[in-house]
């Protein structure tokens, strides 16, 4: 790669970033989209493209996720009971279905666009036509340990799936389903979003592929192209988070679901069309 491809890479980083602590959803809906480009590029193909581009993205959730975590942790806006009840049944979900998607050349990268495509369809429909929250001054409704668990298991298995974190799942259904605030799933998610990655990038990290593009590849993690995403994950998430605070919920939504959409976009015209 040249230097253009490392600046584009920490632009794009900056926007995963920001959108990370802006919506709690990981940072995942951008680096998916640049690491298939990226690791492409730099010579990955086949199944060993979708591997490569699980573990990159949740490698740099890890720091995305953590960066934007902490800082709902600084302002006082941070749940860990529910950050607890969601984690633990999504990271055995996550670590199960990570396992069996490197246990053979099953999932392809076909496969894998479909899954990223159809999820994206279902999340931007659901946040355009989700109802506007209510200003009454009725108290938030308490959602149950079950029901952060199951959002939990479910997530886990999509954060496998396609590396976007989980957030994509845990924002909507916490917001939509557990009727709780937008500002409170974003801290969730957030909170949430690096335990998933940490666990799956340790196992990553100790993974042998079959083949490298890299000297500076530690199993499927090629850190030429996520450090600069990393990097820009301790400026550009905390003013994601700072931003969601002063945000109206409606113009959260609509961004997150404005986003969600473009790449969706993309991504249905690289399948039907290019």
């Amino acid at each position: 790669m040249e230097l253009l491809d490392y600046f584009l890479i920490g632009i794009c980083g900056s926007l995963g970033a920001f959108l990370s602590g802006l919506l709690g959803v990981g940072g995942g809906i951008i680096y998916v989209p640049v690491l298939t480009y990226f690791l492409s590029k730099s010579g990955m193909q086949g199944d060993m493209l979708v591997k490569g581009i699980l573990a990159n993205s949740l490698f740099t959730i890890i720091f995305s996720g953590s960066v934007s975590s902490y800082k709902q942790y600084k302002m006082g806006n941070f749940y860990p009971r529910e950050i607890l009840l969601t984690a633990i049944p999504g990271m055995l979900s996550a670590l199960v279905t990570t396992y069996f998607i490197k246990s053979g050349s099953w999932y392809s990268f076909t496969t894998f666009n479909y899954v990223f495509a159809s999820m994206l369809l279902i999340i931007t429909l659901r946040m355009f036509m989700a109802k506007k929250p209510s200003h009454n001054l009725q108290p938030e409704p308490e959602a149950g340990s079950l029901h952060y668990g199951i959002t939990g298991f479910f997530a886990g298995m999509v954060t496998a799936f396609s590396g976007l974190g989980g957030g994509v799942v845990m924002t909507p259904v916490i917001t939509d389903i557990l009727k709780q605030s937008i500002k409170k799933a974003s801290s969730v998610s957030n909170g949430v979003i690096p335990l998933f990655a940490i666990i799956l990038g340790v196992y990553n990290l100790s993974d042998s592929p079959s083949d490298k593009i890299s000297e500076w590849q530690v199993g499927y993690i090629v850190f030429p192209v996520i450090i600069p995403m990393i990097l820009a994950t301790f400026i550009f998430a905390p003013l994601g988070v700072r931003m969601a605070q002063k945000t109206e919920q409606a113009t959260v939504r609509l961004v997150f679901a404005s986003f969600v959409g473009l790449v969706l976009i993309k991504l249905l015209y690289e399948l039907f069309i290019k």
